[in-house]
């Protein structure tokens, strides 16, 4: 039922989106828009508990040796958890869907991305034929059709245009964007918009000098926002005066650190695809004679012995197996699993160990911590008529802000409407309509 109530609650969201008329449903973060839609506190809990709230229980053998091991024991009293079979829903179908998914348990995900894992249950699902990439190849052409066929600018007609280059840095001048492509400019722009996770973008932001010293003097774009230094003994002189204190900010302004879910790694995982590859079935407490299933899912307890959070047989004719793993499968356990005359065909890694290249700048999934990491980054990541105080400047917006509470490729369609919906008012393409509060009492 709560995730049916939360589906619902997603239906919701589409309409909001689509209205442009209402103040209201111009969200400036993603915890605006959850608290829209009831879903504000199950992104701020984690999933376990969540599930308590619901009365899923718990696998009372867990409990027991989490009890042991911590010398707390304060559940004894509750029968129910006891009984025979109790707590493996959680314990296992549960668990391992999440682990399928965003590889992490239930202590690790919030309540919000935990229901969004438990979706697929429903079975009414989706896939894009070719891959999730195929979105934006459809949006690029689709918004280029839409733009020549009802443009009335009589300028050229390659406004929209892709470009497959690394944008490696952001300067703000205060009036635009420009962009560039190590020592390329990629052309100046108004508004910008950060369609990638900031703590992978490897992208630099910075500002020229704001207080109109040399422009060639660049300073990190405060992301995090811009606050007033409070600490006394920065502002005042050992008369008791106030000291003018400057920085790249202006007087007694600095800025504000990001919050963890902009500065926390993703979720390390390892694709490994195998040919050739004859499944043990015994180690999977199969029977010689019992079909194999499609998928192999692991529980909590699972993924700790055998290293793997999901197993998928592409075609059992070719021994054409996909696994993902938190870690490279060793030579010695692929053996063990599908024999020693099976084939690697391909293996991507999405973050990782400290020792990898692209480590700091890779992964699957969001850190969530148990809705820890809740806590995001506006949509309007930077605003340089705020910051320097003027009536129009450039704009910095954010689509993966919103993954710091869940992250899907619907999610992140919802933070790009989210997004482009407050840069066409901005721009003056949209409005809410104004209510005139004054009216005779009565």
């Amino acid at each position: 039922h709560a995730v049916k109530r939360a589906v619902r609650a997603f239906d919701i969201v589409y309409g909001l989106l689509n209205d442009t008329k209402n103040e209201l449903t111009y969200f400036h973060s993603p915890m605006d828009l959850w608290d829209a839609i009831g879903l504000r506190t199950a992104a701020a809990v984690s999933f376990h508990d969540l599930l308590d709230g619901l009365g899923l229980y718990r696998d009372a053998s867990l409990e027991m040796q989490q009890d042991t091991s911590t010398g707390i024991s304060n559940s004894w009293w509750n029968w129910r958890q006891w009984l025979p079979g109790m707590g493996c829903m959680r314990s296992e179908l549960v668990t391992a869907m999440t682990i399928n998914t965003y590889n992490a348990d239930l202590n690790e995900m919030n309540g919000l991305v935990g229901l969004v894992a438990y979706i697929p249950s429903s079975g009414e699902l989706f896939s894009v034929k070719g891959g999730n990439n195929k979105l934006m190849e459809s949006a690029l052409r689709q918004s280029r059709r839409l733009y020549e066929t009802t443009s009335t600018c009589k300028q050229s007609k390659q406004r929209i245009q892709r470009q497959q280059k690394q944008v490696t840095t952001v300067i703000s001048n205060g009036d635009t964007m420009e962009l560039l492509s190590n020592e390329d400019s990629l052309g100046e722009f108004d508004i910008v918009i950060l369609a990638a996770p900031l703590q992978q973008s490897r992208v630099q932001f910075l500002i020229q000098n704001p207080m109109g010293m040399d422009s060639a003097i660049l300073h990190p774009m405060p992301l995090g926002g811009v606050q007033a230094n409070i600490d006394s003994e920065d502002v005042v002189d050992k008369a008791g005066r106030t000291k003018t204190v400057n920085n790249e900010h202006g007087d007694l302004a600095f800025a504000a650190a990001l919050p963890s879910s902009a500065t926390s790694p993703y979720t390390s995982v390892v694709t490994t695809i195998i040919s050739n590859a004859t499944i043990n079935t015994s180690h999977f407490g199969l029977d010689n004679n019992e079909p194999l299933p499609r998928t192999m899912l692991v529980s909590e307890r699972g993924k700790m012995l055998e290293g793997i959070t999901t197993l998928r047989i592409i075609s059992l004719e070719k021994g054409l197996v996909k696994i993902f793993s938190t870690e490279e499968l060793s030579l010695e356990h692929r053996n063990t699993m599908f024999g020693s005359y099976h084939i690697i065909e391909y293996v991507q890694i999405w973050g990782g160990g400290v020792s990898r290249e692209h480590s700091h700048h890779g992964g699957a999934t969001p850190s969530f911590a148990g809705g820890r990491n809740s806590e995001s980054l506006p949509f309007l990541l930077y605003d340089s008529s705020k910051h320097l105080s003027k009536s129009d400047g450039a704009a910095l917006y954010y689509v993966n802000a919103i993954e710091s509470s869940v992250a899907a490729i619907e999610i992140s369609a919802i933070g790009a409407k989210s997004v482009a919906k407050l840069v066409a008012r901005r721009l003056g393409l949209v409005s809410p309509v104004t209510v005139d509060s004054t009216h005779d009492e009565l």
